[in-house]
């Protein structure tokens, strides 16, 4: 990546703009930072997260979690946020928004358009737009909102609704069938999201974080592709 600004492994081709660097230490990398962006599995934040905590000030700099997926209470067994649980552990008011929406990453990369949301308040429309800023582009429109919990929530939950979509194409089931999947799919998504979360806007099923990553991903992402793939070769 800092020889030859090329990602060769996820990314062949694509050439990554000279000013983005690899710090592969993480004390180095996150040092002063005022923003952080998250995009790993989530599985290993709990490990890294002291690390980040122990050199950056909470109180002046802002988190934005691009991971798809939702944590569980150990005790209540209730689904929670993984902004949530990031802000838990950097503590000190850290605060920490999402961006979701419908967004292929190889797609993303040949700056083909699309368009995505932002999802957050940092109690500063000036602080809000300068992050917001960060992200928009010609060819990566991003809009804000303030709901996190629903932008979140929907970006993990369309993926289970992409796996029903991949096995409809794997059986040949047709294009009817896979509209109803995704109408109901919608309906649930909708339901799931205002039953655990506080806060939940309708109008956020209607952002690119909504309806707009659920399409492209029951079309085009990875869990139709494996879920049609399985059910091809099982019959299942």
């Amino acid at each position: 990546i800092n020889e030859q600004h090329e990602n060769i492994k996820y990314l062949p081709g694509v050439k990554l703009p000279e000013n983005v660097q690899a710090i592969p230490n993480l004390e180095e990398a996150v040092r002063d930072a005022t923003v952080l962006i998250f995009v790993l599995p989530h599985q290993f934040l709990p490990k890294l997260l002291p690390t980040i905590r122990a050199h950056v000030n909470p109180n002046r700099c802002h988190g934005i979690s691009l991971i798809k997926g939702l944590d569980f209470d150990a005790d209540t067994k209730l689904p929670v946020l993984i902004s949530k649980s990031i802000e838990n552990v950097m503590g000190n008011q850290f605060r920490c928004g999402v961006l979701m929406g419908a967004n292929v990453a190889d797609e993303v990369a040949r700056q083909r358009t699309c368009e995505s949301t932002l999802a957050c308040d940092f109690g500063s429309d000036s602080v809000n737009e300068q992050i917001r800023q960060i992200f928009d582009e010609e060819h990566f429109r991003v809009s804000r909102i303030t709901d996190v919990a629903g932008a979140e929530a929907c970006g993990a939950l369309k993926n289970i609704i992409a796996l029903g979509a991949g096995f409809v194409d794997g059986l040949n089931l047709g294009g009817n069938t896979k509209a109803a999947l995704l109408r109901i799919g919608l309906l649930e998504m909708t339901k799931f999201c205002t039953m655990f979360f506080e806060g939940v806007e309708k109008g956020t099923f209607m952002e690119s974080c909504g309806v707009a990553d659920l399409i492209t991903t029951c079309y085009g992402g990875r869990n139709r592709k494996c879920a049609s793939q399985f059910a091809k070769r099982r019959g299942v």
